[in-house]
């Protein structure tokens, strides 16, 4: 397959950052800047709602305020801070990649109450605002992780999984969302698999690297030319420190309309 010369990475946030990213997204497309205009998009997470609500062409200006337009569907899952200590203490205990992604595969699948993982898709399918990938030529990657292996996967528009399932099983990381089911399996945050997953993006000549977890420029190795958005002082106050507090969602969404002027300008050179 062709390398891709520009791509577009979009990581994991949790709640607050899918806000932050679609306050940002939104707001350069109102100054004229689209970020799905690139060849390759990877939305890991959070970016990966946020990547299949841009690449499908949906209006971002819904994101402003979910709750307040969501009418009487699905409501989002509520955190359990304990559950996501545990998965926290396996990530953190220096095991071999596979064995702690399996562990937290197994704290997620003992965790999970019945019939909550596909409560979850019909939740991302509400705010992403559709089921179909886009078309074939514009290139969706969503990584995620098998629970019941600890195998990381990634999905695009041939891989058979509806789209909403996809995102929904990127975004289920354990204690925040239940696991999601599929094809026999369930699949767990893709953010397990690498973090943002930049490395799906190998092979461009210019990467635009989104994270609302990160406070500074991201390093990449390669020839890429790396333009690299992260919350800036403003943003980062408005996100807080928990990315699961739903509370935050407007104050980041619109944090990161307010800094799109600031991105363009960044972002006038690619």
């Amino acid at each position: 397959m062709r390398s891709p010369v520009s791509a577009l990475v979009l990581g994991p946030g949790g709640a607050v950052g899918t806000a932050w990213m679609a306050g940002l997204a939104h707001g350069l497309r109102g100054l004229g800047i689209d970020l799905a205009a690139v060849d390759l998009v990877v939305g890991t997470s959070a970016g990966a709602i946020v990547g299949a609500a841009l690449t499908s062409g949906q209006d971002l200006a819904h994101f402003a305020d979910p709750a307040a337009s969501g009418g009487d569907g699905p409501r989002p899952p509520q955190a359990d801070p304990r559950l996501m200590g545990e998965v926290f203490t396996v990530l953190g205990a220096a095991l071999p990649p596979e064995e702690a992604r399996r562990r937290v595969g197994r704290i997620a699948l003992d965790a999970a109450a019945p019939d909550a993982g596909q409560a979850l898709v019909a939740t991302r399918r509400r705010l992403i605002g559709t089921d179909t990938w886009p078309a074939a030529g514009s290139r969706l990657l969503i990584p995620a992780v098998q629970a019941e292996s600890g195998e990381p996967v990634v999905w695009d528009h041939d891989s058979g999984i509806p789209l909403a399932a996809a995102v929904a099983a990127s975004s289920a990381f354990p204690g925040a969302a239940p696991p999601v089911p599929f094809g026999g399996r369930h699949y767990i945050d893709g953010a397990l698999r690498a973090g943002s997953n930049a490395d799906l993006a190998a092979g461009a000549r210019t990467v635009i690297l989104v994270e609302p977890m990160a406070r500074q420029a991201s390093g990449q190795d390669g020839p890429a030319a790396v333009v690299s958005l992260f919350p800036d002082a403003a943003s980062a106050a408005a996100l807080g420190t928990d990315p699961t507090d739903l509370s935050a969602w407007v104050p980041a969404f619109r944090a990161g309309q307010r800094q799109a002027a600031a991105a363009r300008e960044r972002l006038a050179g690619v």
